[in-house]
């Protein structure tokens, strides 16, 4: 035990990437709250918090994602560890994302609910607190890739849709237009 006593002690947390598909829009949107304490009180965010004591990454992420959403039983993947020494100004945080793919029409009434949660344009985000912006970025990376082996465009979609609307999601989640040949 003198072992663990002998080393500092530092905070674990978990931010949630959260992808909506815009169907009218045509764009890949990303839930973004803005930070109610400091530091950065007032800045756009992640979704994120502590890992409590009794309770897993895997478990904290869901909680959050529940608050934040209202939803259970979403889309969800741990994507990457961020463990910069200065990455948080308030205190050593180490932090675990996760990207989660929902349906923006799930939940855009019960966001008018949720105190600052708001869907931004992933073409038009504003400034990020922190290492969020890298975040984000390695998230759509892994998106990108996912969609190339496995049908997760779906958890976006709505449970009837066109091939249209399906073609307008890779455009979207590739930022480009893909060749209809």
């Amino acid at each position: 035990m003198k072992l663990y006593s002998e080393h500092s002690r530092h905070l674990v947390a978990v931010d949630c990437i959260v992808f909506g598909y815009d169907i009218l829009e045509k764009e890949i949107k990303l839930l973004l709250i803005k930070r109610s304490f400091e530091p950065a009180r007032g800045k756009w965010s992640l979704a994120g918090g502590f890992v409590r004591e009794k309770e897993s990454l895997d478990e904290a992420a869901s909680r959050i994602l529940f608050q934040l959403t209202g939803l259970r039983d979403v889309y969800m993947e741990q994507s990457f560890t961020y463990g910069q020494i200065k990455r948080d100004p308030g205190a050593r945080v180490i932090s675990t994302s996760y990207s989660a793919l929902i349906k923006i029409q799930d939940i855009d009434r019960k966001l008018k609910e949720l105190s600052g949660a708001q869907w931004q344009s992933l073409a038009r985000l504003p400034h990020l607190i922190f290492d969020h912006r890298e975040m984000v970025d390695r998230a759509l990376n892994e998106l990108q890739m996912q969609v190339k082996a496995k049908p997760v465009g779906f958890a976006l979609l709505p449970e009837k849709f066109t091939l249209v609307q399906l073609q307008d999601l890779y455009e979207a989640i590739y930022q480009r237009e893909i060749d209809k040949r």
